[in-house]
């Protein structure tokens, strides 16, 4: 019976140590710690993040709201960058736009930049894998049944809701209007459907052709 519990100890231990991954986290106050972490989520009931400064270290539950951004590195090089953001939703009711702000800040994971916007998606909670790929997973019955899709620029504090797994076209058409109204040309071409998929890093080069020009 010994064996079989040692066994079970060891492949518990294994486990516990894959939820962490390499990590450099950027603080609030400017300070970086270097070491493992595990990943954020969004879940209602996590508010820490568990660190350890080295492999065999006892980790600690950090609050998340002392924490600007986690860069996470996979054993492959893959590189993540989750940032601790504001979130708001952009949307039109009855012909009237709803600008929306949630009243907590949440973690998001960069999936696109250039020089003048980037992209991020917003999931309930997120997931490694062993191929190095990072994947967003969704709740239910909630907010969380889809992955959102969001633009920040360089002048703003809070990123921005445009798009999302399960929105419809008209949807996607409306947010991306009421976020890029101050440059009509661009929204003349999202509801024309120049981009059939709403790509976000297609219309991110777009905008960003425009201060090419």
């Amino acid at each position: 019976m010994k064996p079989l519990l040692y066994v079970v100890f060891i492949l518990s231990s294994l486990f516990a140590n894959a939820q962490y991954h390499t990590a450099k986290i950027l603080m609030a106050d400017g300070t970086v710690k270097d070491g493992f972490a595990k990943l954020p989520s969004n879940k209602m009931l996590d508010g820490k993040v568990e660190y350890k400064s080295s492999a065999k270290a006892n980790f600690l539950k950090i609050d998340e709201d002392s924490i600007s951004q986690i860069l996470y590195t996979a054993k492959n090089g893959n590189k993540f960058l989750f940032v601790r953001n504001n979130v708001v939703h952009l949307f039109k009711s009855f012909g009237k736009e709803i600008v929306s702000e949630k009243k907590n800040k949440h973690w998001m994971l960069l999936i696109y930049a250039n020089d003048a916007i980037k992209g991020y998606s917003l999931a309930q909670r997120y997931k490694l894998d062993k191929k190095g790929i990072m994947k967003s997973i969704t709740g239910a019955h909630s907010m969380w049944e889809f992955v959102y899709f969001l633009y920040q620029r360089p002048t703003e504090d809070k990123a921005y809701i445009v798009s999302g797994k399960g929105f419809t076209n008209g949807q996607v058409k409306k947010a991306m209007g009421i976020y890029f109204k101050d440059h009509p040309a661009l929204v003349k071409r999202i509801q024309n459907k120049e981009w059939k998929h709403f790509s976000l890093t297609d219309i991110a080069d777009a905008y960003a052709a425009y201060f090419k020009e």
